[in-house]
């Protein structure tokens, strides 16, 4: 009788365990899915931001030379004041 109420709740367990398994495989699908989504979203933002900044690069040189000599200044004496303490 043992083994008999044994065998029937092994064969439970067993379809538990599967259920599970393809439950877990379902979410794992899914968020993999959702993640490549949202890489692909992101790539597609980056490109725009870099095709407009590169655009407003070409439409006014000057200004951004200016700019990124100012923002390499500010670093080099950030960076300075930081390596002297």
């Amino acid at each position: 009788m043992n083994t008999t109420a044994g065998t029937v709740n092994g064969d439970a367990a067993t379809a538990d365990t599967a259920q599970v398994k393809d439950h877990l495989r379902a979410a794992r699908d899914a968020a993999a899915s959702a993640a490549r989504q949202r890489a692909a979203q992101a790539q597609e933002w980056g490109r725009s931001q870099l095709s407009d900044v590169q655009s407003r690069i070409e439409s006014e040189p000057y200004k951004a030379a200016a700019l990124a000599l100012g923002i390499g200044l500010l670093a080099g004496i950030l960076l300075t004041t930081l390596a002297r303490r």
